[in-house]
Parts: C-alpha cells; structure tokens; sequence
C-alpha cells in the first residue's frame, strides 16, 4: 500500500497521474449530455480508461482515474456524491493493476488466456467501482443501491472488457517499449519506472 503515496514523489509519476486525469476527463464529459441516471450517472465508454491504464501505470493511474473522474464530474454531476465516485474510480484502477501483475507473470502478449485475465480484472474493478459508488449514494440516500449498482456495474465491466482488450492489442507492446510500464514491485524479473 506504500506504493499509493509514493506516486506523489516522482515527477514521472505525478505525471502520468496528470495525464490520465486529462484523459480520462476527456473521454467523460462529452458523455453528460447522455444520462442513464441524471444527475448520477451516464453511458460511459470512457471507464476503460481506470482499468486499462491501471494495468499500464499501476498507482498513478489509480490517482489520475479518480482526480480526472472528479474534474468530469464539474460539467454536471458534482455532489457530494462525488467522493464516492473518486474513491470508485482510485479502487477500479488500483485492483486491475493488482490483479493484473499478480496473474499475468510472463510477457504481454494478450492471447487467450490473457485475454480472459483482462476481462476478469475489469469485471472485478467493475464490481468494487459500483459497490463503492452505489453504497455511497444510498448512504447519502440518492438512489437505492441495486438500482444503481447494476448500472455501474453493468456498464464499468462491459466498456473496460470490450475496449480494454482492444487496446491492450493495440498499444500495450508500444507503450512497454517506453519503457513506463509499472510493475509490482515483487515482480523482479521486468524494470519499475523510476
């Protein structure tokens, strides 16, 4: 857990933590015009962003996930809901870091069976997202959990499974060769960013 906080540290961190804010932000807020709960939530494509670049760039994707899912918020969700939604987000994309790196120890090479890996990460990130979100909301007493845990859930999973594997197809070798690839740091046996 140690490695949440010293994100704040290295200025490659910090940003990589700015630029998945600005992504992640950017990929939302075009869709607030497009509610499926208003004032609470909208169709998302964007939240492929958490588990994808969480599996690319460990805690500091976690921060940029949940700061740039804060910044979306301000073009028409923000309520004191929104904690809930920073910390759903942070917790999306620091499981699927985690459960990435520690199920996948060979080389990225997304055949079948990372594949499948891949689209568990985003169900159970998915999973925490929504559970996190739904049981602030009906805390808050917004909306009833179920209703808006299914919504999350369904939409969180879905986005970062097909859009995700996409993706980590198509750019994960390249960004590797950068060289910005955050690894566990038990895992030894590939270089952590510095």
């Amino acid at each position: 857990m140690k490695e949440i906080f010293t994100v704040w540290k290295s200025t490659r961190q910090i940003v990589i933590v700015a630029l998945t804010a600005a992504v992640y932000a950017g990929m939302l807020i075009p869709f607030k015009a497009i509610p499926i709960i208003p004032g609470l939530t909208e169709l998302r494509p964007g939240n492929v962003i958490p588990v994808f670049f969480g599996v690319l760039f460990g805690p500091a994707a976690a921060w940029g996930s949940a700061i740039g899912n804060l910044i979306a918020d301000f073009f028409g969700t923000l309520s004191p809901a929104s904690a809930f939604g920073f910390a759903g987000n942070f917790f999306a994309s620091y499981i699927a870091y985690r459960l990435w790196h520690i199920l996948v120890k060979d080389a990225v090479v997304m055949n079948l069976r990372q594949t499948g890996i891949f689209v568990l990460v985003s169900v159970v990130s998915g999973f925490f997202c929504a559970l996190i979100i739904a049981f602030g909301v009906q805390l808050l007493g917004l909306m009833p959990f179920k209703v808006l845990f299914t919504v999350i859930f369904i939409n969180n999973s879905l986005m970062a499974s097909i859009l995700g594997v996409i993706l980590m197809k198509i750019l994960y070798r390249r960004i590797e060769r950068t060289g910005l690839i955050y690894i566990l740091p038990e895992n030894g046996n590939r270089q952590r960013p510095l």
